[in-house]
């Protein structure tokens, strides 16, 4: 719950009001509204899962950290939780963060230089490598002009087809699947941030996709969904779009629910826990394909995917994701506040 009088006009902590865990919100942009909605672009929606009945207060920052009319002193607080998780979208707020902190004796969950590190290009690089796990290689084209963009591809080696993506974008936005460097500078925009990647075909042996997603907290690992399709781009909505006319696939998904954790193969399990060595991140998903021989190929791994909304009306069995991950979150997050644990990231 929030702490009455918490928040003073300029995003300022009020210090009147008592609370161990400070939670930090923000953005570059600053506080966009439209649509019913009011929040900020690239911040995780994790909060929701933590609980009413315990207290913190806010803290709002943007790219000009001269808004905040002092230094707030965050000596009081023992966490900070940052949900500020989008290093394309908001880095100047993160650097701020990172200011501010400087000095900071408590624990931190998710860093913000951690999370300044989490793009798709160095998350690619970072679980390279990782046993058991299909990792496609990324890159980050900061060019001007697309046919700088096609001859710093072409120097890498990258292997065609790539997906082009503007970098920080999610919910499977893509520009293009480009089979050659003209095809690249064809759908390169120019003066843009790109990531580009090598595209991994997982097509599974039924010639459909299956894309899943898993949530790490702390040392937990949480199943959210296994989404099927008829299409290598998959997202939320070919729930209703494919599996919901298929309960042969809908039946698939519910059964990865009989654990926690998700009822996959060891080998599964084996390569969950290396990525969670590998990553620097306390808390973060992680969505992967099925491939044609039934093991992972990873598609990206940060903090800001969202959790939320979970379907159960339509879909009951997408209930049993919730309590877990609720004790996850809420039991890494007061571990924290309690000082019983070290920061949960890896070393990587």
């Amino acid at each position: 719950m929030r702490v009455p009088g918490a928040i003073g006009a300029a995003g300022a902590i009020d210090a009147a009001a008592g609370a161990p865990l400070l939670v930090v919100l923000g953005g570059d942009r600053g506080l966009l509204e439209g649509k019913g909605r009011r929040g900020y672009s690239g911040n995780t929606d994790l909060l929701r899962l933590l609980g009413e009945d315990v207290p913190f207060q806010e803290l709002h920052l943007g790219k000009n950290l001269r808004q905040l009319p002092w230094t707030p002193d965050l000596s009081r607080f023992s966490c900070v939780l940052n949900l500020v998780t989008d290093p394309d979208q908001n880095p100047h707020t993160l650097d701020n963060l990172r200011k501010l902190l400087r000095g900071y004796r408590g624990t931190v969950l998710n860093r913000p230089e951690v999370v300044l590190r989490s793009g798709r290009d160095h998350i690619s690089a970072l679980l390279s490598g990782t046993p058991g796990l299909t990792v496609p290689r990324a890159m980050r084209l900061r060019a001007a002009k697309p046919e700088a963009a096609t001859r710093i591809v072409e120097r890498s080696g990258m292997r065609f087809p790539l997906i082009v993506r503007i970098a920080g974008t999610h919910t499977g936005k893509v520009i293009a699947v480009v089979a050659s460097l003209e095809e690249l500078a064809s759908a390169y925009e120019a003066g843009r941030e790109h990531i580009v990647t090598e595209f991994v075909d997982f097509k599974s042996r039924d010639g459909l996709y299956r894309k899943c997603r898993v949530y790490f907290f702390g040392q937990r690992t949480i199943f959210r969904h296994m989404l099927i399709s008829d299409d290598w781009n998959v997202h939320v909505s070919v729930r209703e779009r494919f599996m919901g006319a298929r309960p042969k696939l809908l039946e698939e998904e519910a059964r990865l629910f009989a654990r926690p954790e998700g009822a996959f193969p060891a080998a599964f399990h084996a390569v969950f826990q290396q990525v969670r060595r590998r990553m620097a991140l306390d808390y973060f998903g992680m969505d992967f394909g099925i491939g044609a021989d039934g093991l992972p190929v990873f598609f990206e791994a940060n903090a800001t995917m969202s959790f939320f909304p979970v379907d159960h009306a339509t879909y009951p069995y997408l209930r049993r994701c919730i309590a877990p991950a609720r004790q996850a979150f809420r039991a890494m997050v007061e571990n924290a506040i309690q000082g019983t644990s070290a920061p949960y990231g890896g070393h990587a």
